[in-house]
């Protein structure tokens, strides 16, 4: 039997009123713009699917950038990254 790459996915938690959220998610937005793989932003504190995902993950903090890569691995990056992290990451996820 193969192992078969996953489709790799990178995810944005925020939430409302977060200076570091407002300030990063437009930035992370335009460079994840044409990602050839699923990009999410979940905005935590309204009790939904954001809030259920970041509770399965551990997500403490935000706002927070995970990376699922396609061998599996899940990888998160807390705070409002530099924009040159945030290309390495986008560039990791499919490595």
């Amino acid at each position: 039997m193969s192992h078969r790459p996953r489709s790799p996915a990178v995810f944005v938690f925020a939430q409302h009123g977060c200076p570091a959220c407002e300030e990063y998610l437009p930035r992370f937005q335009r460079r994840a713009t044409g990602a050839p793989y699923p990009i999410g932003v979940y905005h935590l504190g309204d009790g939904g699917r954001g809030d259920e995902m970041a509770n399965k993950l551990g997500i403490r903090a935000t706002p927070t950038t995970t990376v699922l890569s396609r061998d599996g691995r899940l990888r998160n990056h807390v705070g409002a990254l530099a924009d040159n992290v945030i290309e390495r990451i986008l560039k990791s996820a499919l490595g």
